[in-house]
């Protein structure tokens, strides 16, 4: 049996939308979990609920929940967008064996690059509330956003199943210099254990080179880079083959795992 898998979703996002990415890791023995974070659950009054959450809420939860599994051996963690920036800091808290980064948001102290393109989030910023007002992109701006190089006749489908993010989060992210409580930092040298990143070109949330310089702050780092795929790389055409590469480089750190266990 290969070690669980922990899978942080992204902002708009509930645990259901790792459903692909379930597909291909369980017929490989991986037991996934998918939690879905606070006030994301596609309910009427979800707006009202996610409006002002921070990420140490989210983060609290997370680390809380993946501790309620009652884990035998040391989980993979797996994040995606916003989900990759709380996976790095719950790995810099959790005992974990590995670390996968999918187009990950970055800590706070980007060293002068932005953290998301502000053109995708320009409509919430125009508010003049933002930090306290919950944000879902109107379809077409997600359509080209989030969904660009995925078959048009997907998008709607795909539109659906999003939810309103909590502008407080969204603010510590985007705007992390102007938080003082330094919500989205971390302390890169907590973590310890390898770390897989993937970055892509046509990434319209998270720029390519936010996920190249996430990768510079660890070792050892792998990463994978594709120049021609968007940011939703958990349902895409190359997702399976993305996983595929991903549980190659997993099998390796799991045999030294289980070596390590049988020489104790």
């Amino acid at each position: 049996m290969s070690h669980p898998v922990v899978l942080l979703h992204g902002m708009w996002c509930t645990g259901a939308n790792w459903a692909r990415v379930r597909e291909i890791l369980e017929p490989r023995g991986y037991a996934c979990f998918s939690p879905t974070l606070p006030a994301h659950e596609p309910v009427p009054d979800q707006p009202l609920q996610v409006g002002r959450c921070s990420l140490r809420d989210y983060l609290g939860f997370a680390e809380d929940a993946i501790a309620a599994q009652g884990y035998t051996q040391r989980p993979v963690l797996v994040g995606h967008g916003m989900g990759a920036l709380l996976a790095q800091q719950l790995a810099a808290r959790v005992d974990a064996l590995a670390l996968v980064l999918l187009n990950p948001a970055p800590p706070a102290g980007g060293a002068g690059l932005r953290p998301l393109r502000f053109a995708a989030i320009s409509p919430w910023l125009a508010t003049g509330t933002f930090w306290r007002r919950p944000y879902k992109p109107a379809f077409e701006r997600a359509a080209r956003i989030l969904f660009n190089g995925i078959a048009a006749d997907r998008h709607r489908a795909l539109y659906e199943t999003l939810v309103h993010e909590s502008g407080r989060a969204v603010s510590e992210i985007a705007l992390w210099w102007a938080d003082l409580a330094r919500a989205a930092a971390i302390r890169s040298d907590d973590v310890r254990c390898p770390v897989y990143v993937v970055s892509c070109g046509e990434d319209r949330l998270i720029p390519d080179a936010v996920a190249r310089r996430v990768a510079a702050r660890y070792a050892p780092v792998a990463q994978r880079h594709y120049p021609d795929r968007g940011h939703w790389v958990i349902d895409d055409e190359e997702t399976e083959e993305m996983m595929h590469g991903i549980c190659s480089w997993l099998r390796p750190i799991e045999r030294r795992e289980e070596a390590a266990a049988r020489a104790r």
